[in-house]
Formats: C-alpha cells, sequence, structure tokens
C-alpha cells in the first residue's frame, strides 16, 4: 500500500470508520502525528508506513473492501434478502427513541437563554453540548438522523460564532462550520442565520462593503417568513448606513419591516425570534452611522420603548438603542439629556458586558470628546470606573 495523505485518512474513515484520537492510539502514535500525515503537512515516517502495514494486515475483508468501495454483492436471487439487507441498513442506528427530538428542542431552549447568560458561560455551555452531538455523529445512524444531527449541529455552531462575537473574539470558523453544515442539509433558514452573523462582524470590524455582501447574501437565501430574512435585511440597512449609502439604507429597512410584517415563524422571544423591538433599533442605528438625528431619535426612542416594557431582557438593544439615542441628543446639543441616556447605557452594560456594546459605548464617547462640561467628564469617569 503506497500510504498517502489520502489513502491513510480513507483507510481510517471509510475502512475501519475510527475517529482519528482511535486510530493514532491503535497505530501507537499521537493524534497530532496522524493529523498531520491525513493533511499532508509531514510525510509519513517509516514508523508510522510500518504500523500503517500491519493494521492493513489485520483488516478485515469487509474493511479493505470498504476502503476500496466494493459492496458485497447480494445474490439476485434473493430478492426478499436484498429488501431485509437494504432496511436494515436504513434503519440501524444507535440513537435512543426521542433523542433527536430532545436535541432540536434544547437549540431553541439555548436560544430563550442567550440573553440572560453571560457569554463566556453560555459559550461553553454549547461547546459542550456541540462535542456531545458530535459524539452522535460517530455511531451507526440512519440518512434521516444524521442529516437531523447535522442540522443540531449547524445551529449550536451558529450560537458559538454568536457568544465568540460577545466576547471579542474569532468568531469566523464557527460561521463557516455553520455555512457548511447549512448547505450540506439545505437549510436556507440556519444559511440565511448564519450570513447576518458573518454580516455583523464586518460592521464590527469596520468593513461595510463586506457586511452589505453578507447581509445580501443572507436576504436571498433566507426563506420567506423568517426571523432570518427579517434579520438580513435589517443588517442590510445597518451595513448600508455605515457606508453612509441613505437610499440603499430605506431600501433595505422597508424589506425588514415588510418581511416582518409576512413573518409566519411565532416569536419566542428568544434569540433566534428577532423580535419586534430590533426593527426599531436597527433603524435607529442606522441613521446615527449617516448623520440623521432626527430620524434617529424617533427611531432609538421606539426601541427603547419596547424593549423596556418586554419582559425579555434584551441588553444588547436595550444597551445600543440608548446610545443612538444619546448621540442623537449630543448632535442636538442636549447634553445633559445624552448623558443621562449614556449612563442608562452603561448600567445596563455592566450587567452583561458584550465586546459589541463596549464598541457603541465607545462611539457615544467619540462623539462627547470635544466636550468638558463637567457632566460630560463624569460620564467619562464612569465608564473608566465600570470597563476596567
Amino acid at each position: 500500500m503506497e500510504w498517502t495523505a489520502a489513502t491513510i485518512r480513507r483507510f481510517r474513515e471509510v475502512g475501519l470508520c475510527l475517529p482519528q484520537d482511535k486510530f493514532a492510539k491503535d497505530l501507537g502514535f499521537a493524534e497530532r502525528t496522524i493529523g498531520n500525515a491525513e493533511r499532508g503537512t509531514h510525510r509519513p515516517s517509516l514508523a508510522l508506513r510500518r504500523a500503517l502495514d500491519r493494521a492493513w494486515e489485520k483488516a478485515t475483508d469487509e474493511q479493505r473492501n470498504r476502503f476500496h468501495g466494493i459492496t458485497p454483492a447480494i445474490p439476485a436471487s434473493n430478492p426478499t434478502l436484498e429488501s431485509v439487507e437494504l432496511l436494515r441498513r436504513t434503519k440501524a442506528s444507535d440513537l435512543g427513541a426521542g433523542t433527536l427530538e430532545q436535541l432540536e428542542e434544547l437549540v431553541d431552549h439555548l436560544g430563550a437563554e442567550y440573553f440572560a447568560t453571560p457569554p463566556v458561560e453560555f459559550r461553553a455551555t454549547v461547546l459542550s453540548w456541540r462535542q456531545y452531538v458530535a459524539g452522535l455523529l460517530e455511531g451507526t445512524l440512519t440518512l434521516r438522523e444524521r442529516g437531523r444531527l447535522y442540522r443540531v449541529v449547524g445551529w449550536l455552531s451558529g450560537l458559538v460564532a454568536e457568544a465568540s462575537l460577545a466576547l471579542g473574539e474569532r468568531a469566523e470558523p464557527h460561521c463557516a462550520a455553520a455555512l457548511s453544515l447549512a448547505e450540506d442539509v439545505d437549510d436556507r433558514r440556519l444559511a440565511g442565520w448564519v450570513r447576518g452573523t458573518q454580516a455583523q462582524i464586518a460592521l464590527y470590524t469596520g468593513d461595510p462593503r463586506e457586511a452589505v455582501a453578507f447581509a445580501r447574501a443572507g436576504r436571498e437565501i433566507a426563506p420567506t417568513g423568517s426571523a432570518a430574512l427579517v434579520r438580513a435585511c435589517a443588517l442590510e440597512a445597518r451595513a448600508h448606513g455605515r457606508g453612509g449609502d441613505l437610499a440603499e439604507a430605506e431600501d433595505a429597512l422597508s424589506r425588514a419591516e415588510h418581511a416582518l410584517d409576512v413573518r409566519t415563524e411565532p416569536q419566542t422571544r428568544g434569540f433566534f425570534s428577532f423580535d419586534m423591538p430590533y426593527v426599531p433599533y436597527y433603524a435607529g442605528t442606522t441613521y446615527v452611522w449617516l448623520g440623521e438625528a432626527t430620524r434617529a431619535r424617533t427611531w432609538a426612542g421606539q426601541a427603547i420603548e419596547l424593549c423596556d416594557t418586554d419582559p425579555v431582557p434584551w441588553p444588547v438593544a436595550r444597551t445600543s438603542a440608548r446610545i443612538d439615542l444619546a448621540v442623537a441628543l449630543t448632535h442636538a446639543r442636549e447634553l445633559d439629556g445624552a448623558v443621562a441616556v449614556g449612563k442608562e447605557a452603561m448600567d445596563i452594560w455592566a450587567q452583561r458586558p458584550t465586546h459589541p456594546a463596549r464598541k457603541r459605548i465607545e462611539e457615544l464617547l467619540a462623539v462627547l470628546r470635544p466636550f468638558t462640561v463637567a457632566c460630560v467628564v463624569e460620564l467619562r469617569e464612569q465608564w473608566r470606573w465600570i470597563s476596567r
């Protein structure tokens, strides 16, 4: 056997059906060594090639046939046996009854817990569940079960991406994993949601053009009636606002309002719902970034009222909507009002600190920088004390 990166990986995955850590242990090598060999990073050493030869010699005929892509023949004269075998292969599963339903419900439960859980704790919880589901994928599953598990892992990866963004850490790899899984199982709702997350990342890293592209991709793939479509349209408006394009921003806001009007998904009051307060909240930020202070003030005020009267905490929306209002008041030279609202935003942020909300507070402080009146100085001191 010529042991190339491709043949080593195929022998493990297809022939032996082993995870990488078990394969490495059986061969007597570190998992990193096997990983490097499978990726082609390093040519397999003589010792590794000999260990692979020994494993090949020990392999059963069935394992070697799987490696070569040979399917055992079923006698054509026995159609009953063929049907039984096909049924066995499609029905064989290691999953217990109800496991998939519980995992799918788990995703919705985690979405509901997102706003009430500190991002560090939330991400750790989701990562542990994702690892658990990945372990289930190593077992025997029907095709339908595998697809449903891929969908669960995709949504969990999307939540990991959101928590990473909240912590100011790299979220892109988790988005890539979620998007790949969404494409594998043709989950347009998940794909649209992840494109929205990518748009947010681009916005907070200072690339509005890329944010527009991601948001449009989300709008084009998200199903009509979904919260993912409302979110993609609202994010596109924000991205155009950051880029200074008033006409495009207002078109996108109109699409967001229409998408909300025709939404058929129930409002779950959780992370995946994109409920009523979010369109005015995104509109307020859009107009702040466009320099349209009067309209920003109107939308931000509406967002604050909706958020504050809702039983869901909406911490990021409540913080950022107040920042939008404070910026609008600053442009109108209403500094006392701006500072009062800014203090409220900082107090809310302190209860659940996130990186995006921090960036918005810093944006307000930058707008207030030219002013040296006592209330503004006091606001800066409060931020130093809270954010240290």
